[in-house]
């Protein structure tokens, strides 16, 4: 005779076990290489459409950039010292200009192109730096005159004076201000005869 199988103490049922469900494992490994991955993926992308692009973007506006800086600074101290009766536009020998390059501090690491981009440079009168705007190519500079320099590079005589000016190119000609008051180069008046006093 088979005698049934004694209930468990406290007379509850004995509990089935469920099988376990199967379950995803990734090494930690893995995950480290995964997160580094993306990582790298985000500032490459970040490197890639922030400093390059601006670098490029640069590379389209500097010659620009170039030219307009040193044919707006020419033509304020032209301006500028032919109102001062310190320069005779009648006279091309000596007249004053940017002598050499103008450099500047491009923009670097940077994620969008900057309001504004630093500058330096020599004239046959002195030193001059100030800062071009790329959005509109407005020119703002602190020119030195009075002086005299070699090849852009060497000044052979100290500057006696300085002035502020803002200029830009407009129309293919250039324009400029000295402390917001607009100035023009002054030719010399002519005497009844057509000649220059």
């Amino acid at each position: 005779m088979v005698t049934p199988a004694a209930a468990p103490a406290g007379g509850r049922k004995p509990i089935k076990k469920e099988k376990a469900s199967p379950t995803v494992y990734i090494s930690t490994g893995k995950i480290v290489g995964l997160v580094t991955l993306g990582l790298l993926l985000t500032l490459g992308l970040m490197f890639y459409f922030g400093p390059v692009r601006v670098w490029h973007q640069w590379e389209d506006v500097g010659p620009k950039a170039h030219d307009d800086v040193s044919d707006v600074i020419t033509f304020g101290l032209q301006a500028y010292l032919s109102q001062q009766g310190d320069f005779d536009p009648t006279d091309s020998h000596g007249a004053p200009s940017v002598d050499g390059n103008v450099s500047f501090f491009r923009p670097t690491l940077v994620m969008s192109m900057p309001e504004k981009v630093r500058f330096f440079g020599k004239s046959s009168q002195g030193d001059f730096t100030g800062y071009y705007h790329p959005s509109n190519g407005e020119i703002e500079a602190d020119v030195s005159y009075g002086g005299m320099t070699f090849a852009g590079a060497v000044n052979l005589a100290k500057s006696t004076g300085q002035f502020h000016m803002t200029g830009r190119m407009a129309n293919g000609f250039p324009q400029a201000e000295v402390n917001g008051t607009p100035i023009k180069v002054v030719w010399p008046k002519k005497d009844d005869s057509g000649t220059n006093p």
